[in-house]
């Protein structure tokens, strides 16, 4: 067993410590992306952290940029966090959402503790919204200054257009869909993911 599959087992233990509900190790080259999903984050509808963030659209890294820098890695570490879908549309989401970078920063420091110099972490959600909702503008945008969240904050995993549907799809898991029913919509399990790239070069 090499060392990234060591410490990809290692990571795994430590993100269900850190309260994933799940993880998965998969080689890097089959991790999907797709440029719609970057697209998305500004058309038809901008999102509400469109242009707020360095790790979103448009000055995230764009998705064939982001496409070679994953040739350079052999592994990716994907893990959740399981929600009913009605939190995931309400209030609860952006503490989900927290906790996804938080379990990303953590994952990643563990792995560059571990030698892994390349690690990379990245989670579901704008830092901006998560982290600096209450300051006007982003430090990093606004003024070159270093992020005020550095051991926190990690780039949008939808930003550089990983598919998610076609990666839960791919791990087998599996999460309930909007409806036009509430009670369905209410009923439902999401989840919300993260990852970590890992490479020993």
């Amino acid at each position: 067993m090499d060392d990234v599959t060591t410490t990809g087992l290692a990571l795994s233990s430590l993100a269900r410590t850190l309260g994933a509900s799940a993880t998965a190790i998969l080689p890097a080259s089959r991790l999907p992306i797709d440029e719609r999903f970057a697209r998305m984050c500004g058309t038809p509808t901008p999102c509400p952290s469109y242009g707020l963030a360095p790790g979103c659209p448009p000055h995230a890294m764009q998705p064939e940029a982001f496409r070679r820098l994953v040739q350079d890695y052999q592994w990716v570490l994907v893990f959740k966090i399981d929600a009913p879908v009605s939190d995931l549309l309400g209030e609860q989401r952006l503490e989900i959402a927290r906790r996804i970078h938080r379990i990303a920063a953590a994952l990643e420091h563990a792995a560059l503790n571990r030698g892994l110099k390349k690690a990379k972490g990245m989670a579901a959600g704008s830092c901006k919204e998560l982290f600096c909702d209450r300051e006007q503008r982003c430090a990093v945008l606004a003024a070159s200054r270093p992020c005020r969240h550095p051991d926190l904050a990690r780039p949008s995993i939808s930003a550089v257009g990983v598919d998610f549907s076609a990666l839960t799809a791919m791990l087998h898991w599996p999460f309930g869909k909007l409806t036009p029913d509430p009670a369905e919509t209410d009923s439902a399990m999401g989840l919300m993911a993260g990852l970590v790239l890992l490479s020993v070069s």
